[in-house]
């Protein structure tokens, strides 16, 4: 059996630190290789291997999974909304190429699963505030909204027509 070697991009943000530290304890610390743009957070450094990634440079991304036997991506690099709001192209192309670069790559790859974040950001102003359920209106008002339900339909594309394996959460 091959053992899960896994790539968290975006693990120096706050949710990426967190679950870096936690999927080492699980894994191990030596199959959790964190990666960014930005430098290493100061709470990874001496826990585990950690590689400078721009998840918008597919071939770099490529390098990086067959150079360390990746099996598992968690993708959490994106441009939130306060920031996407003032660079809405930066934004929509950050959200989007970086999650079509893992897609792309885990289907030539075989990586076993890609786990990518949504939002509530997808339900804007019309959908219900409490207990709002899957099935809802959905009109998001921000690009990081609008890369995230995009997103949703991507990551539900590359499983139909290809069998990638894609975990996501709606996080609030």
């Amino acid at each position: 059996m091959v053992k899960d070697k896994i790539l968290v991009i975006g693990a120096s943000g706050q949710i990426g630190v967190e679950l870096t530290l936690a999927l080492r304890k699980l894994y191990g610390n030596n199959n959790v290789i964190a990666s960014d743009l930005r430098e290493q957070n100061a709470l990874l450094e001496g826990t585990g291997p950690y590689v400078s990634l721009d998840v918008m440079n597919k071939e770099m991304l490529h390098v990086q999974v067959i150079r360390q036997n990746i099996t598992q991506i968690y993708l959490l690099a994106a441009i939130l909304s306060a920031t996407g709001e003032k660079n809405p192209n930066l934004a929509w192309n950050l959200n989007m190429t970086g999650l079509l670069n893992v897609l792309d790559i885990a289907r030539e790859e075989k990586i076993r699963k890609v786990y990518w974040p949504s939002s509530i950001a997808v339900f804007g102003p019309s959908s219900p505030r409490q207990n709002c359920p899957q099935q809802t209106i959905i009109e998001p008002v921000t690009v990081y909204g609008i890369s995230k339900y995009a997103g949703e339909f991507w990551c539900n594309y590359y499983f139909q027509r290809f069998g990638v394996d894609v975990r996501s959460i709606r996080y609030p």
